[in-house]
């Protein structure tokens, strides 16, 4: 066994004080074998390791001592009752409004409703759509902790986020989105189940884990709903484990449990900061970055790993911002011949150019990220008017075409038969490879019009933060190079 540093002795020396306590770990700086650790000091007590996802839940299994149960939130809120229900077949949006009766719920009877959108144009509201956005609302809602589904629920959509528009889509999806969480709790329903939708079944019954220690990991990106369900737990001691510089899903609902936890059980926060993935140069760069967005951690690189910071001209790896800057590099390795891998495969591509095959032939798409315009024509001209959030996917489709883009993503090799694996930054927490190169489409944020600060949203420096310590040996982060021109940080 690998001796423990000071700071991680120290989070022994915490735990074995039996007081609940918040560990800051930065990336690469031994947060796993840090609670191995401490569930290896104390064989006496019943523990329970609560992982993000099931693939760290099986590693830890094989890895922790025998006293420790590891589960993801879902996996301690499954029960096989639920097995029908969720081994339906796929459902579709059509389908499930069929299934319920959208147009029934609503009373409507002949056309198909019809709303603004903030460029003007009417946007017919079909059953599909209105059941999709239904379908998101009780998702972000099943996320939260809250007890009922309310507006703040109802996700905002481009193209649907001024008053009027929001106004009328409320309206539409909040008796949909009530009468079809009625059907998922009703055993003789007809939707689809979930795994999010018996997560929160499972946190409004209260439940009381039998354990004696609850380990949290990646408590930084912890849903507010197994969060109040840890809370709960007054009779057990818990640990929170993560890094809040690395919390990059808010957007989705989850929220800090780190911060939580120190505010509502008054836990002291603990550190480690010693990075065991890179050496000192790459260090350096994530700390410009931990700066920036105010965080009080500051990492250590290991100065028996060799690392530096400069061009690399055939990276290991090439970290975007956009699902469609990803799909854009893949086609540009394909072009050239090389064996490329896409983390999470094609599938987000595949469904993005589908949704813009839809409105350019002027169909309306449930896609969420398309749902609020009636034509692609709209899209254009949002994604001109707009932070360019949207930019990126008009280019990519004008250029190339959907079925190009289709076929591409059905070309994408397997990882471990790659030359050249690429990922969203999202999708690329939690990996690392040798050689790094980050893409340009994470772009310069823009001035603020009234104090011409250059304003940096706090969740995009998180992402950068995520993207920049992925890299072991060389990171290639020329992209970035704007970060010294940010002059303040908006929430």
């Amino acid at each position: 066994m690998v001796d423990p540093t000071p700071e991680q002795r120290e989070a022994i020396a915490t735990y074995g004080d039996g007081i609940d306590c918040v560990l800051q770990a930065g990336a690469g700086c031994g947060k796993s074998s840090t609670l191995k650790m401490i569930a290896k000091s104390d064989p006496r007590r019943r523990m329970t390791y609560v992982a993000y996802n099931k693939a760290i839940a099986a590693d830890a299994a094989r890895s922790f001592p025998g006293t420790v149960l590891c589960k993801t939130g879902h996996g301690l809120a499954f029960d096989p009752r639920h097995l029908p229900r969720l081994n339906m077949p796929r459902q579709t949006a059509h389908q499930a409004s069929q299934a319920i009766g959208v147009k029934q719920i609503l009373g409507i009877i002949g056309a198909t409703p019809a709303i603004p959108t903030d460029l003007g144009t009417p946007k017919a509201m079909t059953g599909k759509l209105i059941m999709r956005a239904a379908i998101d609302t009780i998702t972000r809602w099943c996320y939260s902790s809250d007890r009922d589904i309310r507006a703040k629920h109802v996700p905002q959509y481009d193209g649907l986020t001024k008053e009027e528009p929001r106004n009328a889509l409320l309206a539409l999806v909040l008796p949909v989105a009530l009468a079809a969480w009625a059907d998922l709790t009703d055993e003789d329903g007809v939707l689809k189940l979930s795994h999010d939708h018996y997560l929160k079944m499972w946190a409004l019954s209260g439940p009381k884990l039998r354990t004696d220690v609850v380990l949290l990991d990646e408590a930084q990106d912890t849903n507010d709903v197994l969060s109040a369900v840890l809370l709960d737990q007054e009779h057990t001691q818990r640990i929170a484990v993560g890094d809040s510089a690395q919390q990059i899903y808010s957007w989705r609902g989850a929220n800090d449990a780190l911060q939580t936890f120190v505010r509502t059980l008054h836990a002291p926060e603990l550190t480690l900061s010693q990075s065991f993935r890179f050496g000192p140069a790459i260090a350096e760069e994530a700390n410009r970055w931990l700066h920036i967005i105010g965080a009080p951690l500051r990492l250590t690189g290991y100065d028996q790993a060799a690392s530096s910071v400069g061009p690399v001209s055939e990276p290991d790896a090439i970290l975007c911002r956009t699902n469609s800057g990803a799909m854009g590099i893949v086609m540009e390795g394909l072009a050239a011949g090389r064996k490329v891998a896409l983390v999470g495969g094609g599938g987000d591509i595949k469904a993005l150019a589908w949704a813009a095959e839809s409105l350019q032939a002027g169909q309306p798409t449930d896609h969420p990220e398309l749902m609020g315009f009636p034509s692609w024509d709209s899209v254009r001209e949002y994604a001109k008017e707009e932070d360019g959030s949207l930019d990126v996917l008009v280019k990519l489709i004008d250029e190339h075409g959907t079925q190009r883009i289709v076929a591409a993503a059905d070309a994408l090799a397997a990882e471990h038969q790659a030359e050249l694996v690429v990922s969203t930054a999202h999708k690329a927490k939690g990996r690392e490879w040798p050689t790094v190169r980050i893409h340009s489409d994470f772009r310069a944020p823009k001035a603020d019009p009234t104090t011409g600060h250059i304003l940096l949203p706090r969740e995009e420096g998180r992402l950068a933060y995520v993207a920049v310590t992925r890299a072991r040996e060389v990171l290639d982060c020329e992209a970035l190079a704007w970060v010294d021109t940010v002059t303040a940080v908006a929430a």
